[in-house]
């Protein structure tokens, strides 16, 4: 399988990129221009250059051809991203791992789309692709750094079963990573919400802290 992640070159997109590509799954990572998305894997596979990474340079148009598509970019260019590839994302299952949340005062706080999550709005701009959400729980240093050990489990949502468990069982590629089925897309409020919450923790704790759900054998 190929994954294309679209804003590929931000914190989020470049360490979900590195992540996968390090257990072997080819990534295309895309960016708006080939010769930014060029500069970032140039950067990624050098950091890392103990690892194979399979990552390949791709504008979003190229990665969103991809057999599977993850969306990283920033909430304020989720959707005029999205919209400019309705045809390439036709049929397909695209990951939203998009927060909406601002900073106020000196604290985050989550936003609330007028669709009521990132999720929703996308699903509405692309109707014909299988929409589904995961990734938002997890800090951007780790999850890109191929040499930390990860232990964390991640939230999916989407409205069929069969995309769900596609998802999943990309999540669970990674070591240490555990993907967890959390309904469908009414639950994307409440997963993209915790967010704001998350980053609030770690700033108080100054730590990087994930989430673990109990009680499931």
């Amino acid at each position: 399988m190929k994954i294309g992640v679209l804003g590929g070159t931000g914190p989020a997109g470049s360490a979900v990129s590195a992540r996968l590509a390090s257990v072997g799954v080819e990534v295309l990572l895309g960016s708006r221009t080939l010769e930014k998305a060029t500069e970032v894997v140039d950067g990624l596979t050098k950091r890392w250059s103990g690892h194979d990474l399979s990552l390949v340079p791709a504008t979003n148009e190229m990665a969103a051809r991809a057999d599977l598509v993850v969306l990283a970019t920033p909430v304020e260019g989720a959707v005029n991203t999205v919209r400019t590839l309705v045809d390439e994302l036709s049929g397909k299952i695209l990951v939203s791992m998009v927060n909406a949340m601002v900073k106020w005062g000196d604290r985050f706080v989550p936003l609330m789309p007028y669709t009521g999550s990132v999720a929703l709005a996308l699903s509405r701009v692309v109707p014909a692709t299988h929409v589904a959400g995961a990734f938002h729980h997890l800090p951007a240093g780790q999850l890109g750094d191929p040499d930390h050990q990860l232990d964390a489990d991640v939230m999916v949502f989407s409205d069929l079963r069969s995309v769900t468990d596609e998802v999943i069982g990309m999540i669970d590629l990674v070591p240490g990573l555990r993907g967890i089925d959390v309904g469908g897309l009414g639950s994307a409020l409440a997963v993209e919400a915790l967010t704001a919450c998350l980053v609030e923790v770690n700033r108080r704790y100054k730590t990087h802290a994930s989430l673990r759900v109990t009680g499931i054998v």
